[in-house]
């Protein structure tokens, strides 16, 4: 990227920074007021607990499904978990799992798709269970409308816990549906994952439990495996979800669950007393998806489940090399991509490409990179299997376009499609690729202009004075933090740099010495600037993150950019 400069500052940027607060706080205990009010929050925001989600047990569908499980249980049928292959769906699937075994109920199936089926109930489920007279639907269902009508046709109930758009059409036919989303439920708050809505299911099936199986206490690992589900599948930590993952950090901070103590020893966390939502979402939530994304997704399960510590070791350990095995194969195509000047010089406000090489596993991911490195706007990535003449694909959003409803418009190119306002996935024909893409192009057409020019937030500028432990200390008061409750950005304006040292495989990153004694890392900051340059140059702003140096305790920057910004 061409380095600008304004005088003697640099513009790395590809977006402009908007500063929320234009108060100035003097102190620190001024810092978490001024945060509070840029994310339209009051002092209670701070002090959720769990009891705070009682009323949520109460959500549209819940009383309903907890009474039919129950009848189920207490007739002892086969019972059918159907669950998502992400990390969600995982998550969900091995809670409900784990209540069947600690009730001692064994007449149970776990069914899976693999990302080659695509995502929804599959229809091998029934054809696996004809005799299965309860199947359960987990991240999944509510527009599986076709599969679900057989299901009940043949004699079964099924109960639907999904978090998932419903279709204009309407929701699939489940005896139960427990999803915030649909028009009946009243529940202030839409934005659940379904691991937390199955963890707020059991905690009502629990109270409705037939004699012969005794309550078990919904201990540490279903909080766990709730917060790791609604982590990863980037939802707003507010409201319940704050709450759900709050209480699961602190559960696997007290390593007692086996299976997530293997895990985090394969991602290096062991010796990390204090894990939070970024771990989840950058080391945990990764190694459970890459089994659906590289493998089989009952890999992922199976560890969730193991009782043996050897299993659970193993179990880790085939997942760690698994997302080894796709960073690589990550970055080759990213690599592939980002150096074709065809394809990023003939993209317009979208980005639709597909590739019979890429793995479907990989595409959203991809989609993700892509969209926050390259192309701000939306971008959707297809695997194409030419064999079967289908194109399988992945889209991801900006804030401000529901992708939702923009593939909506497009619907008539597609096999199949649903998700969320941020993320989809879709089938179509490859025949229909290249009019998808220029569908796609023209709906994005339709919107204001601005949509398509990044905007970065700094929450207020401060004076790096504050920047000390007692920062970091108010600043964890405001964790976990995630789509809705963002990590705070701070801003300061003609900061003196004395240094700046690049380090790392390749030397692409940048540690800086600032004036006052600060330190600073600038991730991939020496791909975007001159070192030598900068260390001639004069005073810059500074947008940045504040994070404690795992190795000393104090306060670091983390640089987001450096430059003219203010």
């Amino acid at each position: 990227m061409t380095v600008q400069r304004d005088r003697t500052k640099f513009s790395t940027a590809r977006a402009r920074w908007r500063l929320i607060s234009q108060k100035r706080p003097s102190t620190v205990e001024e810092v978490v007021p001024i945060l509070l009010e840029n994310r339209k929050a009051d002092p209670s925001f701070l002090n959720g607990s769990i009891s705070d989600l009682e009323p949520f047990l109460s959500a549209y569908g819940m009383k309903e499904g907890a009474a039919l499980f129950s009848h189920h249980l207490h007739r002892e049928n086969k019972i059918v978990l159907v669950g998502d292959y992400d990390c969600d769906g995982i998550t969900s699937l091995a809670q409900v799992a784990l209540f069947l075994r600690d009730i001692g109920y064994s007449p149970y199936e776990v069914v899976i798709p693999s990302r080659s089926e695509g995502y929804g109930f599959p229809l091998r489920a029934l054809e696996m269970h004809p005799d299965a007279k309860l199947f359960v639907a987990l991240d999944c269902g509510t527009s599986d409308a076709g599969v679900i009508e057989r299901v009940r046709k043949n004699g079964a109930d099924v109960i639907v816990v999904d978090h998932h758009e419903v279709p204009d059409r309407g929701a699939a036919p489940a005896n139960v549906l427990i999803n915030p989303k649909q028009p009946q439920c009243a529940s202030p708050f839409k934005e659940f994952a379904s691991a937390g809505l199955t963890l707020l299911f059991l905690a009502r099936l629990r109270r409705v439990l037939p004699e012969a199986f005794p309550p078990p206490p919904l201990d540490g690992k279903y909080l766990t495996l709730a917060a790791l589900g609604t982590v990863a599948d980037v939802v707003p930590l507010l409201s319940a979800n704050r709450i759900l993952v709050q209480g699961g950090l602190k559960c696997l901070n007290t390593r007692n669950f086996g299976p997530m103590n293997a895990l985090m020893e394969q991602a290096g966390l062991r010796d990390r007393p204090d894990l939070s939502a970024g771990d989840l979402a950058f080391y945990l939530g990764p190694r459970i998806n890459v089994a659906g994304r590289m493998d089989e997704p009952l890999l992922a399960y199976r560890l969730l489940m193991s009782q043996s510590p050897r299993d659970a070791v193993h179990l880790a350990r085939r997942l760690h090399e698994l997302n080894a095995l796709r960073q690589k194969t990550e970055e080759s195509i990213l690599r592939s991509i980002t150096g074709d000047s065809k394809v990023l010089g003939s993209r317009g406000r979208t980005l639709v490409l597909g590739d019979p090489s890429w793995p479907h596993g990989l595409v959203g991911i991809l989609a993700s990179r892509l969209q926050r490195e390259v192309h701000y706007g939306p971008v959707v990535l297809f695997a194409m299997d030419q064999e079967k003449g289908v194109a399988r694909g992945s889209a991801r959003s900006v804030p401000g376009i529901n992708i939702y409803e923009a593939l909506g418009k497009c619907s008539h190119l597609l096999l199949k499609w649903g998700g969320h306002e941020q993320a989809a996935g879709m089938t179509l024909e490859l025949r229909h690729f290249d009019e998808f893409a220029h569908c796609f192009e023209e709906v994005m057409q339709s919107y204001p202009r601005e949509h398509f020019i990044p905007e970065k937030k700094v929450d207020a500028l401060i004076s790096g004075g504050l920047i000390t432990p007692s920062l970091l200390e108010a600043l964890k008061q405001l964790e976990p933090h995630g789509m809705g409750n963002p990590t705070p950005t701070f801003g300061i304006r003609n900061a003196g740099i004395q240094g700046a040292v690049p380090f790392g495989r390749g030397g692409d990153h940048l540690r800086l010495k600032l004036n006052g004694g600060l330190k600073a890392i600038y991730w991939r900051g020496a791909n975007l600037l001159d070192v030598d340059s900068l260390s001639r140059c004069g005073p810059q702003d500074l947008a940045f993150q504040v994070e404690r140096d795992p190795f000393q305790g104090k306060p670091v920057l983390n640089l987001k950019d450096l430059g003219s910004l203010f």
